[in-house]
């Protein structure tokens, strides 16, 4: 407060035991109320009349806070040697608002004006920063080294920037008012600016470690001086701490060349060093020898600090370096030491990369580090302020720690602190005045215990904060109060939830670890570290209980517990009715159980039902064997009538060639069904067990080679590389006819699907272990995954062989089945496979098996079963004549008999042109152009149905008719044939003369329709009962298009539109009248009169949504042409078909 008393201005403010004011002479008094007594404090006549006035004053302790409305703040601090008030300035540049001391902790609240607000205290101990660039450009790297001599100079090491010599320091000075120099290689003897130690001589001079070496400064001739060290040929380099004893010995510990004791001679102002040893652990490596830190607890007890090896103690009686600790850590940077200490109770203090070591003995230890609440894991450096307090430096602070107690404090930004970052080795601590000092990046941090040691304090833990899903909320909002207790109500689907929590500290708020446990989930107090919250994620429904108490490392205390109760919501799934739909659920998967029981009995009995369909496909399998064989054996008879008339009439002589090409024929169709037959007999007689297993050594080389003889023909006439590898005299235990059988069928199988022009090789391999292999492949035809279980499979065969699925199949598919049966008993196998390379491969693998007994002797009682290899010349088409003036005629087939065949039944009246490779359909088009195409069903790779689509799909081809001709007589199969496009289905076998009709036919209903679409009635359909011309149909949809692309576009007209069709109006006009249509106008409004109609009953818009869609310019204009049109308004017509609108 402040009042005018005879024109003198008097201030006056209170508290509740003292009363504080300044009379008219600017005295400052305090009266204190309980004693009555009124002291003097000091004047403050300069003060406000510098300053201005007083807005509030504060006793603290022994000293008064004076806060000025316009210009700062003083502290008034009673000294104690003269109870004088020694008068200072605080570091506030603003006005003072007011003062106010805190309720619960020894601290003092300063609001400015525009500076907000500070927080005075006064802690046992005075941190001071000092980030060296603010006084200097010239040091910008981090400090590696510090001291403070006898004279009050402070020296600062860098790493780079050489060495920061600062003159007078005192604690409370600002260095800035200090004199200070710079010391470089190149203004001094400093052999390196990476300057990594100080330490003090019993001479008069400093030692210095830097990277390159030993030098040291002569405070008798006030400059730095180099004192080299040679090692052997090398010099001691990187120096990283000194210790010198009483007696002359000095000791150095470098990263990488190890320890060094040196003998130091010379005069008490030039040493000299006359004597150097090395000791070096693992030999010397370079890696092993970085020793960062040097500990002397006496003279003849010294410790050093290695990085990756721990600590090292020299022994005086071996003259060495013996570990003293053997321990296996947990973590192995442990072993990377930096910094070393003892404690009052003997306990050493190891800082090294993973934290504080209290080590004991080998086999106890106490480990502090981040887990423990520490700042940081790694410890830079130790500084001992008491017998048991201790001082660390870290990567993100300092650590005051009390080793008797266990407890520390950690003080980082939020402390004042500017330097947080510090660097291995950089401390030093005053003796004269117990000033710690700590180097890092940026600067120097200063310590002095002056302050008073702090009250206890343990403020209350508050939940003030909740987080949903990531959302905050007001907490407040979800509190109720039950009884005493507060609960926190959440629904089922706010499961995923952050409480957060404070205990207000405003001093030791950052030296707090939280605790919480959650009952009702876990009975565990879980670590929450520094973090004031905690996290749940998919909580169940209920009702839990949340306890927080957290621990004080100042104080060593922990707080009481504090609990807040969260109840979760249940779901609507636990609701009654959702209970009711359980019960309609279990009764319903009841049903299921029931109907599952159904369909399980069901599918065994279904799988009853398919073994007897197994047993009973074998029994038909057999019957349908026993049919074919006993046919086979009436076919012979016939087949014997056929064969010998063919060639009785061939030995006759002066027959025509035509009768000969046609005899040749007869006969070679009927050899190929007397193999069939063979075949068939010879399946049957494997199948039954009746074909006996007689082996003989055999000469396999010959047996192949005189087999492949045979083919060789062939071969040549169809253009084939047949290629073969056999090596001479492979003997080995077979059956020769077994033997034979299989060798013929593979190489026939091959010739059977191997394209003209391709390749065939054949191999005999005995390079296995006892295994006789024999191997055919064929190029130009790959075989589907998919089917190769069918092509030895026994049912799969006989099938094909009912039903003649493809072409020829029961010829080569019995041959692969009795080899495949033959490889069985003669205990082998046959394999197929498609080689990477696009050949298919048979591989035929013979075990050794023993000689049959007395072979040789005994007569074989039935003939044995050769295939006969078909190696006659193919069948060479003749050459027709192209007449330009004859329709032409395309044969696809791949048999050449066909081809032939057909050819010449159309040889007289067509130009006949045969192709053999459907694959080869494009080529032949290409030069000829057809009039009707024959072809045949079941071709390899192209069959005939599939030719068909391609011809039609190509619109210059898809008007050519196509006669398919198979020997397949099912309904399905004729009608998928003229489903992709073919003209006729002819069945196999026909009539000669039926198929030219046929051709003639399809080919004279093609020129009936060619002159019909030549002539000009083809040009018109019939509509609504009369002839509309083609062209017009299309005029008038194209109008219709243009108006149903632009009905919303205010510009459609007929002019628009005449100009999008690149005509007139007038022809526009014209054009319509000539088709007999409405006119342009009305066609347009037509249209939108029924997309306006369509919406009207088809969605629930509004009339002016309904007008704007249908492109109408207004709505008067609307509602006129809908009344004209519907007799109603749009809404009359709407409700009338109101039914319609619903649905």
């Amino acid at each position: 407060y402040w009042m005018i008393v005879a024109d003198f201005r008097i201030y006056c403010f209170n508290d509740e035991q003292s009363l504080y004011y300044i009379d008219k002479e600017f005295n400052f008094y305090a009266f204190h109320i309980p004693t009555q007594k009124n002291e003097f404090i000091a004047n403050l006549g300069k003060e406000i009349q510098e300053r201005g006035k007083i807005s509030s004053i504060v006793h603290y302790h022994n000293s008064y806070f004076v806060g000025f409305l316009m210009d700062g703040i003083l502290l008034l601090e009673k000294q104690k040697e003269t109870n004088h008030y020694q008068i200072q300035s605080l570091p506030i540049n603003s006005g003072v608002f007011c003062l106010k001391k805190d309720r619960f902790q020894d601290v003092v609240w300063i609001g400015t004006d525009g500076q907000g607000v500070y927080l005075y205290s006064n802690p046992l101990y005075s941190i001071k920063s000092m980030v060296l660039s603010n006084y200097t450009e010239k040091i910008e790297r981090p400090v590696r080294a510090i001291y403070l001599d006898d004279e009050r100079t402070f020296w600062v090491g860098t790493k780079g920037n050489g060495i920061l010599k600062i003159y007078d320091y005192e604690f409370d000075k600002n260095i800035s008012d200090c004199r200070a120099e710079v010391l470089t290689t190149s203004n001094s003897a400093l052999s390196s600016n990476a300057v990594y130690c100080f330490a003090k001589s019993h001479r008069n001079l400093l030692w210095i470690g830097d990277e390159e070496g030993l030098t040291y400064y002569s405070y008798r001739e006030k400059r730095i001086k180099s004192i080299p060290i040679r090692i052997g040929n090398e010099d001691f380099k990187y120096i990283h701490d000194i210790y010198e004893t009483a007696d002359s010995e000095l000791w150095l510990a470098s990263v990488g060349m190890g320890v060094v004791k040196a003998r130091i001679a010379g005069t008490p102002d030039n040493p000299v060093i006359v004597d150097a040893q090395r000791y070096i652990i693992n030999d010397g490596e370079l890696g092993s020898n970085y020793f960062f830190t040097i500990y002397a607890e006496n003279e003849a007890n010294l410790l050093f600090g290695n990085k990756g090896y721990g600590v090292f103690r020299y022994n005086e009686t071996t003259n060495g370096l013996e570990p003293v600790s053997t321990h296996k850590y947990e973590n192995m940077t442990l072993n990377n030491i930096l910094a070393i200490s003892k404690d009052s109770s003997n306990n050493y203090l190891f800082g090294t990369s993973y934290g504080l070591i209290k080590y004991t003995s080998e086999t106890s230890y106490q480990l502090f580090n981040a887990k423990n609440g520490f700042l940081n894991n790694t410890i830079h450096a130790i500084l001992r302020n008491s017998s048991d307090n201790f001082w660390l430096s870290t990567n993100l602070g300092l650590i005051n720690f009390d080793t008797k107690r266990n407890v520390f404090r950690s003080y980082g930004f939020g402390d004042g602190l500017k330097v947080v970052e510090f660097s291995d080795g950089a401390a030093f601590r005053d003796s004269r005045t117990g000033t710690l000092f700590f180097g890092g990046i940026n600067g120097v941090v200063a310590i002095r215990a002056d302050g008073r040691p702090e009250q206890l304090y343990m403020p209350p833990v508050y939940f003030d904060k909740l987080s949903i899903f990531g959302e905050q909320y007001n907490l407040g909002e979800f509190l109720t109060r039950k009884k005493e207790t507060e609960v926190l109500n959440l629904q089922y689907d706010q499961n995923f939830f952050s409480v957060s929590f404070a205990s207000v500290d405003y001093l030791n708020g950052n030296n707090c670890t939280y605790f919480y446990k959650l009952k009702g989930l876990s009975d565990q107090w879980v670590n929450n570290g520094s973090e004031s919250g905690v996290s749940f994620t998919n909580m169940a429904p209920g009702e839990y209980t949340l306890l927080v108490k957290y621990y004080n490392s100042v104080f060593d205390k922990e707080s009481d517990v504090y609990s807040l109760v969260i109840r979760i919501g249940d779901p609507w799934y636990a609701s009654w009715w959702a209970y009711l739909i359980y019960a309609l659920c279990l009764l319903l998967l009841a049903a299921l159980l029931i109907r599952s029981f159904i369909l399980r009995s069901k599918r065994k009995k279904q799988e009853l039902l398919n073994e007897i369909e197994k047993r009973h496909q074998k029994n038909v399998f057999e019957s349908k064997l026993r049919f074919f064989t006993n046919i086979a054996h009436e076919f012979c008879t016939p087949l014997t009538l056929i064969y010998g008339p063919c060639g009785r009439i061939l030995s006759s002589k002066g027959l025509s060639k035509f009768v000969v090409d046609y005899v040749q024929m007869i006969q070679t169709n009927a050899e190929r069904l007397n193999n069939l037959i063979h075949e068939l007999i010879e399946f049957r007689r494997i199948e039954t067990g009746n074909r006996e297993v007689r082996v003989e050594s055999l000469n396999v080389s010959s047996i192949v080679k005189g087999i492949a003889k045979t083919f060789v023909e062939m071969a040549k006439s169809r253009n084939i590389t047949f290629l073969s590898k056999i090596p001479e005299q492979v003997m080995w235990n077979s059956d020769k006819g077994f033997l034979n059988t299989i060798i013929i069928n593979l190489i026939s199988n091959a010739f059977k699907y191997t394209p003209d022009g391709q390749s065939i090789k054949i191999e005999v391999d005995t390079s296995g272990e006892n295994m006789l292999t024999l191997r055919v492949a064929n190029e130009g035809s790959t075989i589907k995954e998919k089917d190769f279980q069918y092509i030895f499979n026994r049912y799969a065969i006989l099938d094909n062989f009912e039903n003649q699925d493809e072409k020829n199949f029961s010829r080569n598919g019995l041959g692969l089945a009795i080899s495949y049966n033959m490889a069985k008993l003669l205990n082998g196998t046959l394999k197929v496979e498609n080689t990477p390379d696009g050949w298919v491969m048979f591989t035929l693998t013979l075990p050794v098996v023993e000689l049959t007994t007395g072979v040789v002797e005994t007569k074989r009682l039935t003939a044995e079963y050769i295939p006969k290899i078909d190696t006659q010349s193919i069948l060479k088409l003749p050459q027709y004549e192209f007449d330009k003036m004859r329709p032409t005629l395309l044969v696809v087939d791949d048999e050449i008999e066909m081809l032939w065949f057909i050819g010449e039944i159309f040889s007289a009246d067509f130009n006949v042109v045969t192709l053999q490779d459907p694959e080869r359909l494009d080529q032949v088009m290409n030069e000829v152009y057809p009039n009707v195409i024959i072809c045949d069903v079941m071709m390899p790779g192209m069959g005939g149905i599939e030719l068909t689509r391609r011809i039609k799909s190509v619109k210059e081809t898809a008007h050519i008719p196509i006669i398919v001709v198979s020997g397949r007589h099912e309904m399905e199969q004729q009608m998928e044939a003229l489903s992709a496009g073919a003209e006729m289905y002819i069945t196999k076998p026909f009539s000669a003369e039926y198929l030219r009709i046929s051709v003639c036919q399809v080919i004279e209903r093609k020129e009936v329709l060619k002159n019909y679409f030549s002539s000009p009635i083809s040009s018109f359909e019939k509509s609504d009962g009369k002839l509309t011309h083609k062209e017009s149909k299309k005029f008038l949809q194209s109008v219709l298009k243009i108006i149903n692309d632009n009905i919303t576009n205010k510009d459609l007209t007929p002019r628009y539109i005449a100009d999008r069709l690149a005509i007139s109006p007038r022809s526009l006009y014209r054009k319509m009248e000539e088709i007999g249509e409405d006119s342009p106008t009305d066609l347009i409004k037509e249209c939108r009169l029924h997309i306006a109609k369509d919406l009207l009953l088809t969605t629930k818009k509004t009339i002016d949504e309904i007008v704007f869609d249908s492109g109408f310019s207004n709505k008067v204009t609307f509602f006129k042409v809908f009344r004209e049109k519907y007799e109603c308004t749009p809404k009359e017509f709407r409700m009338k078909h109101l039914e319609e609108v619903q649905q």
